[in-house]
Order: structure tokens, then sequence, then C-alpha cells
């Protein structure tokens, strides 16, 4: 649903997501919390991954492309 909103232009917020679950993740002691974080913050660098790769399915036809940033679309497309 990302890259359908808001396109790759939000990649920047996963990636401090995953820092600070990681900073986290390593100040806490609780063993349950700490795996939680780093869980989450594996999650948050995954969906930087996903959300470039959903744009080529999108270009590709497999996905619906959000009409609203058609222009978007079609300036990766050339």
């Amino acid at each position: 649903k990302a890259e359908y909103y808001w396109g790759t232009r939000c990649w920047w917020i996963f990636l401090v997501l995953g820092i600070l679950g990681i900073a986290g993740s390593v100040w806490i002691e609780d063993i349950l919390i700490s795996s939680l974080l780093g869980v989450f913050s594996f999650s948050s660098f995954w969906t930087i991954k996903e959300l470039f790769e959903q744009r080529e399915r999108v270009l590709k036809g497999w996905f619906p492309m959000n009409p609203k940033r058609k222009a978007e679309y079609e300036q990766h497309q050339s």
C-alpha cells in the first residue's frame, strides 16, 4: 500500500524506523522486547526493497498503478 499511495519517496521513513529498531534492540535488556524490535527492524529494511520491487511490478502491469501518480510511472518507463 505504501508504494500505491506514496511511491518510493517514503523509503527513508522505513530506513529511520529500521535504524531506531536496531538501536532499541541493542539497548533494551529484555530478551523478548529486544527480539521483537529486531524483527521489526528487519521488516522495515525489507519494506525498502519491496517498495522498489513493487514499482517495477506496477511498470510491468502486474499490479494497478495509482492514477493520481500516473506521471511518476510514465517518467520511469522512459
